[in-house]
């Protein structure tokens, strides 16, 4: 599980070597090993690579990607990529986004 309080395991198949960071909350920054094949709901972080499902959205192994108008964190979240705020607002939610969206930077 992509857990900073998850023990590490005998994985029952392979494993996915992923570089984590302690300002995510890990005790270091380093490369950890997190086993595949994980069931839906597990704690995937960003990754794909450890669910069965091959699908990791809003950070959980899931069984398909969100859909048009439903909620997600990135790209990789939504069936057509495309995660965007749905409004320009500093408390604002991401939303799959049914078109394109632009991209700005914000100070």
């Amino acid at each position: 599980s992509y857990s900073t309080d998850a023990s590490a395991v005998c994985c029952e198949r392979d494993y996915y070597s992923m570089f984590t960071f302690s300002t995510d909350g890990w005790p270091t920054t380093d490369i950890r090993k997190f086993c595949q094949d994980r069931p839906i709901g597990t704690l995937c972080g960003v990754t794909d690579a450890i669910c069965a499902s091959s699908l990791c959205v809003e950070g959980a192994c899931a069984e398909s990607k969100q859909s048009i108008g439903e909620s997600c964190i990135l790209d990789n979240d939504c069936s057509n990529n495309k995660c965007g705020f749905d409004a320009f607002s500093s408390d604002a939610s991401g939303v799959c986004c049914e078109g394109g969206y632009y991209s700005m930077f914000t100070f």
